[in-house]
């Protein structure tokens, strides 16, 4: 019965993980950004899936050193830092500021916030995705007295949620334990909400808008119907903040 519960539940979160990619990929791709910075870009591959064009400057943060040599392999150019520190970026620098699933791994939130303002050009646009600390799933499990599952990923083991898809497995450490970079790639620090997301962007200046889809564990198709009355419960947070064009 578990089992069979995993594989309606996999197949569901892939459905809402791909929606959300699209989501983002689209807007990028309809801005056609001429300075690109993507913040966790991996190996480079993810946005070039809905680019048929390559920036002229296309810039990427990315903790880990192969995934970093492979996206750099791609033309963009990588940096590695601590995501809860400054960036290396001047002030105005980018159209669009793109980043897929990373700001749970990070304890600085407020400071990513303001970093992706600052490097932010005026009318321009961040496009972040997230995982919903305020789910119907979160929810659930925690009514039953588990970890929610977007923070069961405790620096890469998957713990307290027995109903996790990877319970008690490890992923690979792509940077060591003791680097700086470590928590930014490893494990969920923190999860915001949908109202949370919205107050925190537009406390450091953005026009926010924020909505979440894939109403798990309902099935994918009752979830779609729901998604518009029951914004603030998917479990996939979506983000789209601009920069006033007065910002200085």
């Amino acid at each position: 019965m578990l089992a069979a519960l995993k594989k309606h539940f996999a197949r569901d979160w892939d459905r809402g993980a791909a929606r959300s990619n699209d989501w983002a990929g689209e807007i990028v791709a309809t801005l056609r950004p001429d300075a690109l910075l993507d913040v966790g870009c991996g190996d480079g591959s993810k946005l070039y899936a809905y680019l048929n064009y390559k920036p002229k400057l296309f810039c990427g943060i990315e903790g880990s050193p192969s995934h970093a040599a492979q996206a750099e392999a791609r033309g963009i150019k990588v940096t590695s830092i601590d995501l809860n520190g400054r960036w290396p970026y001047p002030d105005n620098q980018f159209d669009v500021v793109h980043c897929a699933y990373l700001i749970e791994h990070l304890h600085n939130t407020r400071l990513f916030a303001m970093e992706t303002f600052r490097v932010l050009k005026p009318g321009g646009t961040a496009v972040i995705t997230s995982e919903n600390l305020a789910s119907l799933l979160n929810l659930g499990a925690m009514a039953l007295g588990y970890t929610p599952f977007t923070l069961a990923n405790c620096c890469g083991w998957i713990l307290g949620n027995p109903l996790g898809l990877h319970y008690q497995e490890e992923f690979p450490d792509y940077v060591k334990i003791d680097d700086p970079a470590f928590s930014g790639v490893t494990g969920h620090v923190r999860a915001l909400t949908v109202p949370q997301a919205k107050e925190l962007f537009d406390k450091v200046g953005f026009r926010t808008e924020a909505a979440s889809i894939g109403l798990l564990p309902l099935p994918n198709s009752l979830g779609q119907l729901l998604e518009r009355i029951c914004y603030r419960r998917g479990h996939f947070l979506l983000i789209r903040a601009t920069k006033p064009t007065q910002a200085a």
